[in-house]
């Protein structure tokens, strides 16, 4: 039975198999039959793609729906890699047409990156945020986003298409126009406050070159910022470069114009040079890092410090030139002997360049110690032999040639005074104020030596200044008669008359002396009172001891007529010498 069954089947699956095979032909042949239908029906529909994506491409994007025409766009690539690929005859034309609308999506795709780009680059006022101690703005994330999706899509898909685009030309012109506008008036100001300031002699940190600075280093960095999140990375550091290459030529423009104002005007304006030279040293950090990552070394700026270098170095032996050149001539000198122009300038100039002592500093070390003073010395003199001395002791000792060469000067100036008193009193003037300046400004700067020399210059005209009383404190020099041991109160007339030309000798000196010396002018007012205690020290006790012994002498029947002060009023007009300068 179970035989039977067995042949059956057997027989079953003979009859069944072939069947069941050619079935699954016909299902492939009518699969076959579906896809090429289907392939065919695609590509039918390429031969009008043309027509259909024509006008959304020539149209663009709709506000921010990029998508969708990128979908145009990849329809259209498609056709033409299919079309491509079959090389019929027949598609070579809608080939042609296909190049030409994916030509016009990429123009239009930079068209936008432009628009969407130009919509967020309005320019600011840097300083505003500087000022507010505020970060640059750069462009908010979701804008950034759509941008960088475009410059990605143009930078990738348009070599695809046999297209390639510019689109980082578009970033260039478009960023650098937005740095340049935007720095604009920082530019201007720097020249104007340097051009309009209020002061005759420039003042640190009064030009706007210093937020001119800052203001270009932020605005570069958060550019930098900008072009990494919008650009590709392969193209962010070169385009990085030519987008702030127009400000940086205008910022190292603005730098060499103001450069050669200085030039012109180095007496008044050789601080501004020192104030921009650490400016930029100060930043050269920054500067460094922005030439790094714009990967180019700029000799622009390089020229700009090498310039402003240039006129700094000038400045040290010029300087020191003017004060040993400086005129000599009575008529310069001034009548009351105060404190000379050339001395207050000279230690006004010292001043301002502690204000700047690493630009100085660097400078001086530059230029060579001992050789701001070359026109007088070997022409290979150079104190700084082996290179090796610190900027603060090559500080020093320019410092100490100035105020030796301004002594110098001022002992030629002082010898053409015809009278001694003058010519004490003008030194003891200019050497106590220099002294002072020493002591309250220049302690950090100067050696000790320095302060000890002017010290005993002070001393030095003090003294030559008390020698010029010395005619009228000889007339209160007296004998002292005595006879038979006890002091002899009746005079002979021989020592009467002697006596009275005594006091009238006197009177007569210290009048001239007091009318002479009230008109001098001894501006410190700590001098004035060392001087005047000084004189009062030696004149008030004498004349004590010779008014009380001839008081009791009877040298005169009328002594009122000799006798014309009493201690305290010729104290009292003692006090008012140099009262003009009061």
């Amino acid at each position: 039975m179970l035989n039977v069954f067995d042949d059956r089947l057997v027989r079953l699956e003979a009859s069944i198999l072939p069947i069941h095979k050619s079935t699954q032909t016909l299902t492939k042949l009518v699969d076959n039959i579906d896809k090429t239908r289907n392939s065919v029906v695609e590509i039918i529909g390429y031969f009008d793609l043309v027509e259909r994506e024509e006008v959304t491409i020539k149209k663009g994007p709709k506000g921010n729906d990029l998508d969708s025409y990128l979908s145009s766009i990849g329809k259209c690539n498609k056709a033409m890699e299919v079309l491509g690929a079959m090389s019929l005859k027949s598609s070579e034309k809608i080939i042609g047409q296909l190049k030409q609308i994916l030509k016009a999506a990429m123009l239009q795709l930079e068209d936008l990156f432009r628009l969407w780009l130009t919509e967020r680059s309005n320019p600011i006022e840097p300083l505003s945020f500087i000022s507010k101690k505020l970060e640059i703005p750069g462009i908010p994330s979701a804008p950034s986003k759509n941008l960088a999706t475009l410059s990605s899509y143009l930078a990738i898909t348009g070599p695809e298409l046999g297209y390639t685009s510019e689109f980082f030309k578009v970033y260039i012109d478009v960023r650098s126009n937005y740095l340049v506008k935007s720095l604009t008036m920082l530019a201007q100001a720097s020249i104007s406050t340097a051009e309009k300031r209020s002061t005759p002699v420039y003042e640190k940190g009064t030009c706007g070159f210093n937020s001119y600075t800052d203001a270009v280093l932020m605005m570069f960095m958060t550019e930098h910022g900008v072009a990494e999140k919008i650009l590709p990375s392969e193209y962010v550091s070169s385009s990085f470069r030519d987008t702030i290459q127009p400000s940086l030529e205008n910022f190292v423009e603005i730098g060499k114009t103001l450069n050669n104002r200085v030039k012109k005007n180095m007496q008044t304006d050789i601080y501004l040079t020192f104030d921009m030279m650490e400016t930029l040293n100060t930043r050269m950090g920054t500067f460094e890092e922005i030439f790094k990552l714009a990967g180019k070394k700029d000799t622009a700026f390089g020229d700009l410090l090498h310039s402003l270098r240039a006129v700094a170095i000038r400045s040290f032996p010029e300087f020191l030139d003017e004060i040993k050149s400086h005129p000599t001539k009575t008529s310069g000198l001034p009548n009351d002997a105060t404190v000379h122009e050339l001395t207050i300038t000279t230690l006004q100039h010292l001043k301002r360049l502690t204000d700047y002592p690493e630009a100085v500093e660097s400078t001086l070390l530059t230029l060579g110690d001992g050789n701001w003073n070359a026109s007088e010395k070997d022409p290979n003199f150079s104190r700084d032999r082996n290179g090796r001395i610190p900027g603060n002791a090559v500080m020093k000792h320019y410092f100490a040639d100035i105020l030796e060469c301004l002594a110098q000067s001022l002992d030629s100036k002082a010898r053409t005074y015809k009278k001694p008193a003058l010519t004490s009193i003008f030194l003891l003037n200019n050497y106590y104020y220099i002294l002072k300046s020493i002591r309250t400004q220049f302690m950090s700067v100067l050696d000790p030596e320095v302060e000890s020399k002017f010290d005993k210059m002070v001393k030095k005209w003090n003294d030559a200044y008390q020698d010029t009383w010395k005619s009228c404190f000889s007339n209160l020099m007296d004998y002292t008669w005595v006879r038979g041991g006890a002091l002899k109160t009746t005079l002979g007339s021989n020592e009467k008359q002697t006596v009275k030309e005594k006091f009238k000798n006197f009177n007569t000196e210290f009048d001239e002396l007091y009318k002479a010396h009230k008109g001098y002018a001894m501006p410190d007012p700590e001098l004035r009172n060392q001087v005047i205690r000084d004189i009062r020290g030696v004149l008030i006790p004498m004349y004590n001891r010779f008014l009380e012994k001839h008081q009791q002498s009877e040298f005169s029947k009328n002594p009122t007529k000799y006798i014309r002060y009493d201690s305290a009023t010729l104290e009292s007009i003692v006090n008012r010498l140099f009262d003009s300068s009061i």
